[in-house]
């Protein structure tokens, strides 16, 4: 009977003819593989084992068109963040001045029977550790007193004889983009406009002269304080005082703040 050729998967050394000693042991068989002991095509991924059409997955298992997220249920542009609103780690929300950012702080004053009494309101930078807002004369003894309270809300009487002292820390606030600082009330003075300034140790500004109103109502009034409110500053001492003409102030609400991250 004719044996019938056999292949058996990593047999070395059979053929078709049979097994060969001497061919098999010759320098050219050792050399590499030899023919028979390759990987044949039942062994390297046989057609008939490969994925088969039916098996694939079928054109109506795939998700159609109309369960796709439709567009009309996309974020819509106008629910996006406005860039005047991206102030980073600054929590105080919108200012009340109107101005860029977030609010930093904000304080009013209330009427203690003539005295003018602070009220904070807000505190939106990260750290909390360093915050104090105090009224000082030049003269001692002082009392910060509550003017105007008949032709407006009244607040604060601001002039060439007292300051206002803030102390802060931007540690957490990495970058300021822009600080502004800003008062409402109105120059308290029956003949003429006023304005403010204020300085750091860092920097010092000023609204131009005449800039806040001497007549009712009240309105915020604000300046550009960015480069006067340094980033990561554990040790800031804001100092804010009325301006010419009138070198006298209301100052209902101080409010700064600030846009950055």
């Amino acid at each position: 009977m004719a044996l019938a050729a056999l292949v058996l998967p990593g047999a070395v050394g059979c053929s078709s003819g049979g097994y060969n000693p001497p061919n098999d042991g010759s320098v050219r068989d050792a050399g590499g593989k030899p023919k028979d002991a390759a990987l044949g095509m039942d062994q390297g991924g046989m057609a008939d084992l490969a994925t088969q059409a039916d098996m694939a997955t079928q054109a109506d298992m795939a998700m159609p068109a109309d369960m796709a997220t439709p567009l009309d249920l996309a974020t819509p542009p106008d629910l996006a963040t406005p860039p005047d609103m991206s102030s980073g780690p600054i929590t105080g929300g919108p200012c009340a001045s109107g101005s860029a950012g977030a609010t930093a702080f904000r304080v009013g004053w209330s009427n203690s029977g003539g005295r003018a009494t602070v009220n904070y309101e807000v505190h939106g930078l990260p750290d909390k550790s360093r915050y104090k807002v105090g009224v000082y004369g030049y003269t001692i003894p002082f009392t910060p007193q509550y003017v105007d309270p008949f032709l407006g809300p009244g607040g604060l009487g601001l002039d060439s004889s007292d300051f206002i002292d803030v102390e802060l820390s931007t540690v957490g606030v990495s970058r300021i983009t822009s600080a502004t600082l800003s008062i409402f009330g109105r120059s308290f003075s029956t003949g003429s406009s006023g304005s403010f300034n204020w300085m750091t140790f860092t920097g010092a500004g000023a609204t131009p002269t005449n800039s806040v109103s001497n007549v009712t109502p009240y309105r915020w009034y604000s300046g550009d304080a960015t480069l006067d409110i340094a980033a990561n500053d554990n040790r800031i001492l804001l100092r804010v005082k009325a301006g010419p003409s009138s070198n006298s102030l209301v100052v209902n609400r101080l409010e700064l703040c600030i846009l950055g991250g």
